[in-house]
């Protein structure tokens, strides 16, 4: 490590090596041969090559994130909010992104004055903007009406478009290869027997705690999200077997969180998955320039004089299961290790899962035709995170509102996902937004005024961690085919 003079870059080092394991020359070679100090813009520009260079599917890529969020700053230019690494990660997988930032440290190197942050923000913003995916009048009318209508079926695609069939499958290729939209999973909780979770804390900004760490230990852990509005804030989603001593649980280990880390607030919610609703309106994006046609002079009156009925143009989603009175779905193991694979995957073919799980054909198709046929799962379709959007994630607590009539209201937003829970044996609404990047502060001044103090909390997300996209297939008894759960599998082993 010569060369480096910085003692604190050092010891970041020598734990980025322990972290990456042999998958850190890269790393190595950009900062130690350039000597590049960690509170610079060039420490993101480097370690945001090295997140590009890491496998997609490598665990090591996900532990890089933890590490370079870790020691990274959020910071504020303008309007806009930059946090690290929720900032970069959508450009990873693009060419142009990585030419620009290598340019961007080589220049830094040959010049005498050195890169400020101010400079920096600016070309950064400046860059981000410009890379927004460009689409012509059929592409982009194909890439919305998949979004609206949740296929990609070209006949179905057909009767909302008038475009021949054949020209359909041409175009719809085309949005495919721009990489704008991610294919995923919806799965019927209900069927399964599984619940869903969330924990929410809020604390100081300067209280510094891998909260990952105490929460990512446990099977049931499926996501985490955080941000901040004036403090630090996190919603973790945890999927796990419907028994009355779980929720107590994560009461146990929410207090115990609070105490050792000096944590004000806390919460324990149990979202009522059935409720699920998602709109996209992506008739405020102008194709042609890449931007969006949302005024921030006007989008304070756009709220509050909004009258829903105005806005059915724009489908609302039931992106669950619309009943939620099924009975428990019993699986073999061979029908819980297809299903994780399909949930792996997204979206497998039979002649696929044969040849991966090493599975009679026969067997396959009896186990596959049982899962569409119980309504098991659901593919969706959402756009990546190219369009220059923002998380805006807040709670309506004790809220007795027509959730749809809500959705439809804020539905003028780009996208809306909402969800009810209950807490503390009251139904609040759970709401997320993305809004275009240069609008976040006007769109939380927007949002705090048309609620008018009923909002419980809300924050601006930096970061979001997932590990787990499958079932938790070791708490599961294939004998008896029953979940099975003990409180060490929340609170950690010799914890009650």
């Amino acid at each position: 490590m010569s060369g480096i003079t910085n003692q604190n870059l050092v010891i970041r080092l020598e734990e980025a090596e322990k972290v990456l394991e042999n998958d850190y020359v890269h790393f190595l070679s950009v900062i130690v041969d350039n000597d590049i100090q960690y509170d610079s813009p060039l420490w993101d520009i480097a370690c945001f090559l090295t997140y590009s260079e890491l496998s997609p599917k490598s665990v090591i890529k996900q532990k890089w994130v933890e590490y370079w969020f870790k020691f990274s700053k959020t910071r504020k230019y303008k309007n806009l909010i930059y946090m690290v690494p929720a900032s970069y990660v959508a450009l990873s997988d693009l060419r142009k992104a990585k030419n620009f930032f290598v340019n961007l440290l080589e220049q830094s190197k040959r010049s005498v004055k050195k890169l400020t942050w101010e400079t920096f923000l600016s070309i950064f913003y400046q860059f981000r903007a410009s890379v927004k995916p460009s689409f012509n009048k059929r592409e982009f009318a194909v890439f919305k009406t998949i979004l609206d209508r949740q296929t990609m079926v070209s006949s179905e695609l057909k009767e909302y478009l008038y475009i021949d069939l054949s020209n359909i499958s041409k175009y719809k290729n085309i949005v495919e290869n721009k990489k704008v939209l991610h294919q995923g999973i919806s799965l019927n909780y209900h069927r399964l027997d599984l619940s869903v979770y969330g924990l929410m804390f809020e604390y100081p900004l300067t209280n510094d705690f891998n909260l990952y760490s105490e929460l990512s230990h446990s099977v049931f852990f499926h996501s985490l999200y955080t941000g901040n509005i004036g403090c630090r804030s996190s919603l973790s989603y945890f999927v796990t077997p419907r028994f009355e001593k779980v929720e107590e649980d994560f009461n146990k280990l929410s207090e115990r969180i609070c105490e050792n880390h000096n944590v004000p607030y806390s919460r324990v919610l149990l979202f009522l998955t059935e409720t699920r609703l998602k709109s996209f309106n992506y008739s405020v994006y102008d194709f042609k320039d890449g931007k969006w046609q949302i005024n921030p002079q006007n989008l304070q009156f756009t709220l509050q004089d909004y009258d829903s009925r105005l806005i059915e143009s724009v489908p609302i989603i039931v992106r669950d299961f619309e009943k939620c009175d099924y009975e428990k779905l019993r699986l073999n193991k061979t029908g819980h290790d297809i299903l994780n694979h399909i949930l792996a995957n997204k979206h497998l073919s039979i002649r696929d899962i044969v040849r991966d799980l090493n599975l009679a054909e026969k067997e396959v198709k009896k186990q596959v035709e049982k899962l569409k046929k119980s309504e098991l799962y659901k593919l969706r379709y959402n756009p990546l995170f190219v369009f220059g959007l923002k998380h805006i994630i807040l709670f309506l607590r004790d809220y007795h509102k027509d959730q749809y009539e809500i959705h439809k209201t804020l539905s003028f937003f780009p996208e809306v996902y909402s969800e009810q829970y209950v807490s503390q044996g009251k139904k609040g609404l759970y709401i997320v937004l993305r809004v275009p990047y240069e609008l976040v502060v006007d769109a939380i001044e927007c949002l705090t005024d048309f609620f008018k103090g009923e909002i419980e909390n809300l924050f601006i997300v930096d970061q979001m961690v997932s590990t787990r996209y499958q079932l938790p297939m070791e708490k599961y008894e294939t004998v008896f085919q029953e979940w099975t759960y003990s409180s060490e599998d929340i609170l950690g082993v010799g914890e009650k």
